[in-house]
């Protein structure tokens, strides 16, 4: 595992989901600024998130046709670039097309990040995807705060931080991008370091071969990726259930203040990030499957659990296992994607990370419907059956070919 080239990919990741985190805070400042009705603010949301999960498997199917490392740095670029122009917008639909473009640009990020991240993880890809989803989750507990602080300080063209961090970000990225690609040529054998130069390019050569080791590996397998993206969309659904009702959760059904219920939601978020690294670490040492069906299994009575929950005490516990069940299992599901999609590892990723990831968002409506007529306690109920349905998917899967063949040789 090259754990610089890790580290810098996942500090890519932040930088460009920032952006994502971002947005659902910068909406109410601009329906105060601009007298947009709640129809208008959901449309720039659509904008942003739909449409870059949309196209997301397009760019991953592409960047396994013309893999290039440059759409790192410029889907970062893009993603911070088209919110940063939103301050200095006042037409509906010029805020509308920069957001599209912000959310394209994190659709070409994604997909040929993840396909790096896959490359330079060596033999534990579930610690190297987990490294790199850290820095996007990351992205997204850090987005609110800073597009509070910066348009609070500067007004709506304080958006423009979002600019400058991904300009900055993006140069960084393609500077550090074009030096390994230097250290992949031939280096001279002329001149004064003949023993040097070949020992530097036999570990070079050493290096490209173990990032490319499992990449051209096996053959696609549909029908288990099929599984997969079921068991990914029920996670979904309870990510985003999650994360839309647990601070409604605590104004509503404990009474307490709208800064508890954001507290409460920042807990959750921070332990789910610590749960997607330790994952990642499990997964490597006793397998993607079992990782994912363990989350599963406490899923079931963590979420039944919350749903009946009625001291806050209780239910302030339930968020550590609650984070850890839908955090710990992501890198292992982007993982074994790839391994499905063994030869169209950018599609397996712009699928995984992108569309069903982003099919939560479709069930959301039906959950506001459900507490608006049963209760706040109801939708947090229903989400039983979806834990149920996700665990059905996790454990009809079976392991990939490449898995099973490292298994017969232990």
């Amino acid at each position: 595992m090259d754990t610089k080239k890790l580290l810098l990919v996942s500090l890519g990741h932040l930088s460009c989901d920032v952006n994502g985190g971002a947005l659902p805070a910068v909406l109410p400042f601009l329906i105060t600024n601009y007298g947009f009705n709640y129809q208008a603010a959901a449309g720039l949301m659509f904008a942003f998130s739909c449409l870059s999960s949309i196209i997301q498997p397009l760019f991953g199917w592409l960047s396994d046709k013309i893999s290039k490392p440059w759409f790192i740095p410029l889907g970062v670029l893009l993603a911070g670039g088209g919110l940063g122009a939103v301050g200095f917008m006042s037409s509906y639909w010029a805020i509308f097309a920069v957001i599209a473009v912000s959310g394209v640009g994190a659709a070409l990020f994604h997909p040929e990040g993840a396909r790096f991240a896959n490359r330079v993880s060596g033999r534990t890809k579930g610690t190297g995807l987990s490294i790199f989803s850290v820095g996007g989750n990351s992205g997204f507990v850090l987005g609110p705060v800073l597009a509070v602080a910066a348009i609070n300080g500067f007004g709506m063209r304080g958006t423009a931080v979002f600019g400058a961090i991904s300009l900055l970000m993006a140069c960084i990225l393609l500077s550090q991008i074009a030096r390994m690609a230097s250290l992949k040529k031939p280096l001279a054998t002329s001149g004064s370091r003949p023993a040097l130069d070949a020992a530097e390019s036999k570990k070079a050569a050493a290096g490209q071969a173990e990032e490319a080791e499992e990449e051209c590996v096996g053959e696609n397998n549909w029908k288990e990726f099929s599984k997969l993206t079921g068991a990914i969309i029920s996670r979904s659904i309870l990510f985003v259930g999650c994360n839309t009702f647990i601070p409604l959760y605590w104004v509503g059904h404990f009474g307490q203040s709208k800064d508890a219920g954001a507290l409460a939601l920042t807990c959750f978020c921070t332990f789910g990030v610590l749960s997607n690294f330790t994952g990642g670490m499990l997964s490597d040492r006793f397998g993607y499957l079992k990782i994912i069906r363990l989350s599963y299994l406490l899923l079931i009575p963590t979420v039944i659990l919350f749903g009946f929950a009625d001291n806050l005490y209780a239910a302030y516990a339930l968020l550590l296992p609650l984070g850890f069940s839908l955090y710990a299992p992501f890198s292992s599901m982007v993982v074994l994607g790839q391994k499905y999609l063994a030869k169209n590892i950018g599609l397996a990723s712009g699928v995984t990370l992108g569309l069903a990831s982003s099919m939560g968002g479709i069930a959301a409506p039906v959950l506001g419907r459900i507490a608006d007529v049963y209760g706040l306690p109801r939708a947090m109920q229903s989400l039983t059956v979806v834990a149920v349905l996700g665990a059905f998917f996790a454990f009809l899967l079976v392991a990939s070919a490449s898995a099973k063949a490292k298994e017969a040789q232990a």
